[in-house]
């Protein structure tokens, strides 16, 4: 029976030994955070805090990451903000609101994409798409209204976080939308923005 307890007494000073050099391993091991350094300009570790600030849907799109944002837009008036979501990367962006329209019962809501040299604007109002689109860029620029829903140089709130696993096909405009060329629209003599 003594062998017993003697053999029983040294089994438990040896997991005790074990447990308490396990433990100290443990609270010797350092562990080192990973700052956000550049390796031959590749970034290791990208910034995910989320950040808020004003600013233009123009200088989000010209941030070098690539950005998911909440958007406030303060229209002034009666009419109410605008908010929605905000995507950009390398110089493309998508952005989806909701709009306020009294005159339809509350708010519709809006898209709109800049790919290339295009911007698409479309909007479903009462089960019916609309959809328009026009260079970013024209001659004419300040005498066509493209209709986005938020304009690119008007100042909005903002709460963003790096896009990391960005998705490029949210810059596709949906095939099932038909979209106005603006430009041949008025040229055309169209009254551009009714429904009739």
């Amino acid at each position: 029976m003594k062998k017993y307890g003697i053999g029983v007494l040294i089994l438990l000073v040896v997991i005790g030994v074990l447990f308490f050099i396990f433990k100290n391993e443990q609270a010797n091991t350092v562990t080192q955070e990973v700052e956000d350094v550049s390796v031959e300009g590749v970034a290791v570790a990208p910034d995910k805090e989320p950040f808020s600030g004003i600013g233009t849907l123009e200088s989000l799109r010209l941030n070098e990451k690539s950005l998911e944002c909440q958007i406030v837009f303060e229209q002034g008036g009666a009419e109410g903000n605008v908010e929605g979501t905000f995507f950009s990367s390398k110089g493309n962006i998508r952005g989806d609101f909701m709009v306020p329209a009294p005159e339809f019962d509350g708010k519709v809501l809006s898209s709109m994409i800049v790919g290339g040299s295009s911007l698409y604007v479309w909007t479903t109002i009462e089960g019916a798409t609309f959809g328009f689109k026009s260079p970013v860029v024209s001659a004419d620029a300040g005498a066509i209204d493209t209709k986005e829903p938020v304009p690119m140089n008007e100042t909005v709130k903002y709460t963003c976080t790096e896009w990391t696993e960005v998705d490029g096909s949210v810059f596709v405009p949906p095939a099932d939308v038909e979209f106005t060329d603006v430009g041949a629209a008025v040229k055309a003599g169209m009254e551009y923005g009714t429904l009739e």
